[in-house]
């Protein structure tokens, strides 16, 4: 009888040890920060998720894994009694430009220890209300963290065969690392679909069952029969459907925008200029990510662009075609140029300049 009971208290356990949530424990003790509210946050320092008041540096959060259990980027901020508000940074073993970088983010390993003292990094010109201040000690977290303090931030700038043998050498040292999966499938039109397989036989352990590392091979196995596959016909300013490139031109300059995004609205008066000189040699085509068609509409009707106006969302079912084809990561402006095989010459990533624009269409 003993025995059969401590069988079945050992089947309960293992169910409810199964069933119970995966969180991540934050805890800290900062001596010399001022009394305040201290605010976790996810992804970027605007989503606010939790807050907690801290006296004496002292301060406990915990974070519940949401469905799906992987991890995500975390960060902490703080406000003083005198409304001063602190970005907190941490030092890691990674580098940006090739200076040392403080990393003003974490990854959701099951804990994380913040000890120690603050010092202000605050560059001049910033106003006295706000201060970026760096922790003088690491930070003691997982194997997630620990990857991500050790991959320089500008890895995946300017994507080349030197990057793609870097990030190779990473993933042999972390080869569970979540952050390099996330930084891979935002860029995975950068590298080739020969490229990314060979990433994801890098990968090992749980990380290969995850939801992101099978819709990033199931999207690059797509690459490899979606390529020569025409393009789909998109929604124009009218409502209406259109072909995107038209073949009567012999080189097409297809712009990605949203109207939410400050650096493609800024780029819109150049590009009007470059189009009344050019007009007749190339195609201008600019394509919408924008959820909100309303805004989108808005936008168009604020911008006046004179030349050829389309939409697709990441819902579309198209979208991936148009990902595949014009290898977009997401990020805007996008600029691409295409010859009159509809090839891609070269793009671009960023807010350019008039001589930039004029460059890049002469392909110098």
């Amino acid at each position: 009888m003993k025995l059969y009971f401590i069988i079945i208290l050992g089947l309960l356990c293992n169910i409810s040890c199964r069933q119970e949530k995966k969180q991540t424990i934050i805890t800290g003790n900062i001596p010399n920060l001022p009394d305040g509210m201290l605010y976790l946050y996810e992804d970027n320092g605007t989503n606010n998720i939790d807050s907690v008041n801290t006296k004496n540096g002292i301060f406990k959060f915990t974070y519940i894994w949401k469905k799906g259990g992987e991890p995500v980027y975390l960060g902490i901020n703080h406000v003083d009694a005198k409304g001063i508000f602190r970005y907190i940074g941490f030092p890691t073993q990674a580098q940006y430009k090739g200076a040392p970088l403080n990393q003003s983010r974490f990854l959701s390993d099951p804990a994380i220890i913040i000890n120690g003292e603050i010092f202000d990094n605050t560059p001049k010109g910033f106003s006295e209300k706000t201060r970026l201040v760096d922790l003088k000690s690491p930070v003691i977290a997982g194997q997630q963290t620990e990857a991500l303090y050790h991959i320089d931030e500008d890895l995946f700038e300017n994507i080349n065969s030197k990057t793609f043998q870097i990030v190779k050498e990473k993933l042999v040292k972390y080869p569970f690392s979540y952050h390099l999966l996330y930084k891979i499938s935002d860029n995975k039109n950068s590298f080739s679909p020969q490229q990314i397989d060979q990433f994801l036989e890098l990968f090992k352990g749980e990380i290969t069952e995850s939801e992101s590392y099978k819709k990033l091979s199931a999207y690059n196995k797509k690459r490899y029969t979606e390529k020569n596959s025409s393009l789909p016909f998109l929604e124009n300013a009218d409502g209406g459907k259109s072909a995107v490139l038209d073949s009567k031109y012999k080189k097409h300059l297809v712009v990605f925008w949203a109207s939410w995004c400050g650096p493609c609205r800024q780029e819109i008066p150049l590009l009007k200029k470059i189009y009344k000189a050019k007009k007749e040699s190339i195609e201008f085509i600019s394509i919408s990510i924008d959820e909100n068609k309303n805004a989108w509409q808005k936008a168009l009707n604020e911008e006046r662009m004179d030349w050829k106006q389309l939409t697709i969302t990441g819902k579309d079912s198209n979208y991936e075609k148009i990902q595949m084809h014009f290898r977009l990561n997401g990020a805007i402006p996008y600029t691409v140029l295409i010859d009159n095989n509809f090839k891609i010459i070269k793009s671009s990533v960023g807010l350019s300049s008039e001589k930039d624009l004029q460059d890049f269409i002469e392909n110098k």
